[in-house]
C-alpha cells in the first residue's frame, strides 16, 4: 500500500470525472471566480479606495510587528489623506474621500 502524505485517499482521477459528469457537475474546481465583493453603489473611486485601505490596515495594524513597522507610517498618510484629517475643501471631502461615506 501507498501512502500520498497529501492524498489521504487514493481514487482514480479517471473515476472522479466519470462521477462528476454522471451526476451533471460540469464545473472546473481549479478554476475560481475573480469577481471582488464591494458594497453596492460604490463606483470605481470608492472601490479603489475601499481595497487600498484595507490592505493598508491589515499591514498596519494586524501583521507581524515587524511589517507593522514598515507600513505604520503609509497608513497614517492614507488614513489622514482620505479620511478627511487632512486641509482640504470640504466639497473635496464629501465628494472623493471616505467623508461622504462614514
Amino acid at each position: 500500500m501507498s501512502y500520498s502524505k497529501f492524498r489521504p485517499g487514493e481514487i482514480n482521477a479517471k473515476f472522479i470525472l466519470k462521477m462528476r459528469l454522471k451526476y451533471g457537475r460540469t464545473t472546473s474546481y481549479n478554476q475560481h471566480s475573480r469577481n471582488e465583493w464591494y458594497p453596492v453603489g460604490y463606483g470605481l473611486n470608492k472601490r479603489t479606495i475601499f481595497k487600498q485601505f484595507g490592505r493598508l490596515h491589515y499591514l498596519a495594524c494586524h501583521a507581524p510587528a515587524p511589517v507593522q513597522k514598515k507600513w505604520q507610517k503609509a497608513y497614517n498618510n492614507f488614513h489622514d489623506q482620505h479620511f478627511g484629517s487632512c486641509k482640504a475643501s470640504m466639497r473635496y471631502l464629501n465628494n472623493w474621500s471616505c467623508h461622504n461615506w462614514l
